[in-house]
């Protein structure tokens, strides 16, 4: 599971079966599955990333 807190205080939970991977560009964290972005959080607005595996 990949749990994003961010500043504002919302949480983003994304399962483990609904991404094949993740990625960070130095800018953004990018959520995806298969090749397909489904995530695009900008990494000025996250407080924390939790990468957990189920």
């Amino acid at each position: 599971m990949i749990e994003i807190a961010f500043k504002n205080g919302d949480v983003c939970q994304w399962p483990q079966e609904s991404y094949t991977d993740y990625k960070y560009d130095g800018k953004c964290f990018i959520v995806i599955k298969d090749e397909q972005w489904i995530g695009l959080y900008n990494i000025d607005s996250i407080r924390s990333i939790i990468i957990t595996k189920e």
